[in-house]
């Protein structure tokens, strides 16, 4: 019997609820994802499947002042990186992407490039859009005017000849966000 009663004291007080431990650092802020899809001064963009760390930035056209230009740049293991989204319209909605040629540059419709060089002078690799496939856009989804910023998101698939083997032979850009103020 005792053996028992000691088996139910144990059992009740091993029951018993513990008060919750007070958090001690505070989570951070939320993302006001119904006004905006990412925070101010941010990109974010998977580069074949994985999160790319890389220092954008958003630039008017000289040509048209409408139009606008996203690029962001790394260093990875001595090669520079380049990846860019030219002649971006500021109106809002969907902008198909183009692969662009000598003769339609700066034409109003965005084209996209990535490039890996060496030295900051020898271009190694060239990505161009793979016109093969569909789904390739940017999308503004506000712009202002007068504060000058833009956000919206893009995806690009974008193809280079096999030269050097230990760089892929395509970049996919997807699940692009951004969020700028243009210079």
């Amino acid at each position: 019997m005792k053996i028992l009663i000691i088996t139910l004291l144990l059992f009740s007080i091993s029951c018993s609820k513990n008060k919750p431990e007070e958090p001690t650092d505070l989570p951070p802020t939320p993302i006001d994802t119904i006004n905006h899809i990412i925070e101010l001064g941010k990109v974010s963009v998977l580069r074949n499947g994985v999160l790319w760390n890389a220092a954008f930035k958003a630039f008017y056209n000289p040509i048209g002042s409408n139009q606008f230009s996203i690029r962001g740049n790394s260093k990875e293991n001595g090669f520079d990186h380049h990846f860019s989204i030219e002649d971006i319209s500021s109106t809002v909605g969907v902008h198909p992407l183009e692969r662009g040629n000598l003769w339609n540059l700066s034409n109003g419709i965005p084209d996209a490039d990535y490039f890996i060089v060496l030295d900051g002078d020898q271009l190694l690799k060239t990505y161009r859009i793979d016109s093969t496939l569909n789904n390739q856009y940017v999308e503004i989804l506000y712009y202002d005017s007068i504060s000058h910023i833009v956000e919206g998101r893009f995806q690009t698939f974008l193809e280079g000849p096999n030269s050097w083997p230990m760089f892929p032979d395509s970049m996919k850009m997807t699940e692009g966000k951004f969020h700028l103020k243009l210079k």
